[in-house]
């Protein structure tokens, strides 16, 4: 829980319970204000929450904030933040800044050293080498991400949390962020955790996805079965407004009425339930009523939905190709 005043109480997130692999991408979607950013928070230290546990190797490290925490888990949890204007010091060098990181991490035994990692992992994020003496301000905004993921791996992270890292920038400079991001994931074999609200990102780098919806996770499963049928009826939603320029893609136009409830008065029973257009379905009011259980449907896919396996399973494809 976090708080704004004693007469305020905002229930960020309910019940998270995942797990992240190594190596894999998971994606973390949903509206503003589901609760994404608060969980990169938490388990990046920023924040802490009033109960759960967060488990790094068998290691809980839930209840330690950033500034508790040890060298090495510092090194091995790392965020490439949403805005790469705000997350660079408009006073130091790009390789200075790199360094520093170095430094903290405890890479390298003399400055020297340190300096030959710095220009390595400039190659690696595929700036050139002369801007180490660069100032942030010389910097467009797809370069300062580079260094800011730069920054991230410098300690060999085996976690980084990317939060809505291409957001900020320019479209003609979204993917090539975005690849590269997936090509030091896959050579690091590093765990990434990419919170977005962009499916179409989404469907091209992640191995898993994790849908959230007022601080609940009301979907998870792999890539390819989140964005079939059968859905939880808000990630439908979701895939009905990614916009596709394919003529010969088909997509169902889907129309959810009224705002996100607030996170400070949610509704009872399921989170979704005031704007679920399947709810009629549903017998008794029961959505009303009661948080839907955690629905398995085999092969590590689950939806936390009232709806009956019946009904599930008559679910629609969102997104079809018109035949030739």
């Amino acid at each position: 829980m976090f708080g704004g005043g004693e007469q305020k109480v905002v229930k960020a997130n309910e019940t998270l319970s995942f797990e992240a692999r190594e190596g894999e991408t998971l994606a973390i979607v949903g509206e503003s204000g589901c609760g994404k950013s608060t969980f990169a928070k938490v388990l990046m230290g920023l924040e802490t929450a009033t109960s759960g546990k967060i488990f790094l190797y068998n290691q809980d490290i839930q209840d330690t904030p950033i500034e508790r925490r040890g060298v090495d888990t510092v090194s091995n949890v790392q965020m490439v933040f949403q805005n790469p204007f705000d997350t660079l010091n408009p006073s130091m060098t790009v390789g200075r800044q790199i360094i520093r990181a170095l430094e903290i991490f405890g890479e390298g035994n003399s400055d020297a050293e340190r300096n030959t990692r710095m220009l390595e992992l400039m190659d690696l994020v595929k700036l050139p080498r002369e801007f180490a003496d660069r100032m942030p301000r010389q910097l467009s905004g797809g370069q300062k991400q580079r260094v800011g993921i730069a920054r991230a791996f410098a300690g060999d992270a085996k976690i980084v949390v990317a939060d809505e890292p291409v957001s900020a920038l320019d479209v003609s400079v979204q993917a090539a962020v975005t690849d590269l991001l997936m090509e030091i994931q896959r050579k690091n074999r590093t765990t990434l955790l990419f919170i977005s609200h962009d499916l179409s990102i989404v469907r091209y780098l992640s191995d898993r996805v994790m849908v959230m919806y007022l601080g609940h996770v009301v979907e998870l499963g792999t890539t390819d079965q989140v964005f079939s049928p059968p859905y939880h009826p808000y990630t439908e939603a979701l895939l009905s407004a990614v916009p596709i320029a394919d003529t010969k893609v088909i997509k169902k136009r889907i129309v959810l009425d009224g705002d996100i409830p607030s996170a400070m008065n949610p509704p009872p029973g399921c989170p979704f339930q005031t704007r679920c257009r399947w709810k009629s379905q549903v017998p008794g009011g029961l959505c009303e009523i009661e948080v839907p259980p955690v629905k398995n449907l085999g092969s590590g896919h689950q939806i936390k939905c009232h709806l009956s396996d019946e009904i599930l399973k008559e679910m629609e494809p969102v997104i079809t190709i018109a035949a030739e």
